[in-house]
């Protein structure tokens, strides 16, 4: 006796139905995975981004303070607080521009004058290399407070002699706190800036923070800390 053996070809409608259904689940999914892909590559380069600008800002204030000089003002007179290749501070008015930076902006009016500022400031006369061209100049970092002015959050003011006019350009918007400290020789505490006068500083300390609910990077609310040589009077 002969057996007959009966084969189908091809899917029933159901079939059919069911794998489009897994094809399309499964396209949905790659297509999901895709644009997590690509949203956590955004996320990844503008982090890069961020922390690279915070990290030449940070060098960039390093460089003009170990080649400057800080002056206090005392009794009104001022005393200047600097050593060859050491940090260098003062609290005065004066600044340098940071090529290239977002939002920044120069005053070339000779009747500019210097923007208030929102908390502490430090004014310092810096050897180091900057746009004013000029072997030496004054320089002012604050946080602008000044609704007048176009600069927000930390800022720098600079002018490189009495000729010439002074210059102002924003640093960094998001910054909205800027502490200055000096740490006293004979008790070895940190002292406000407003004290300093009043003691023997041997160091001072930067510390800078976002506004009331803004963030920044971390590598920029780091202390910037710098040794402050041989006491000089300075006019």
């Amino acid at each position: 006796m002969k057996m007959r053996f009966s084969s189908r070809s091809g899917m029933t409608l159901m079939e059919l139905v069911v794998a489009l259904v897994i094809t399309g689940m499964m396209a949905m999914m790659g297509t999901m995975t895709l644009g997590s892909i690509i949203d956590h590559r955004r996320v990844i380069r503008s982090s890069t981004g961020e922390l690279e600008r915070a990290s030449a800002l940070r060098d960039q204030i390093r460089t003009w303070m170990l080649a400057g000089t800080v002056q206090i003002v005392s009794g009104g007179a001022t005393r200047g607080l600097g050593r060859t290749g050491a940090a260098v501070q003062t609290l005065t008015i004066a600044t340098p521009t940071i090529p290239g930076m977002p939002g920044s902006s120069s005053s070339t009016t000779n009747g500019i004058t210097a923007a208030v500022a929102a908390g502490d400031e430090i004014t310092f006369v810096t050897t180091a290399p900057t746009l004013a061209d000029a072997p030496s100049v004054r320089m002012r970092l604050f946080v602008d407070g000044d609704a007048s002015t176009p600069e927000t959050g930390l800022t720098l003011e600079y002018q490189a002699s009495t000729a010439t006019p002074l210059q102002r350009v924003q640093l960094e918007p998001s910054i909205g706190v800027l502490r200055v400290e000096f740490l006293d020789q004979r008790t070895n505490q940190w002292y406000e800036s407003t004290q300093a006068a009043a003691i023997t500083p041997i160091a001072v300390k930067l510390t800078m923070q976002p506004y009331d609910g803004g963030r920044l990077p971390g590598i920029l609310q780091l202390p910037l800390i710098f040794p402050m040589g041989t006491l000089l009077v300075g006019r």
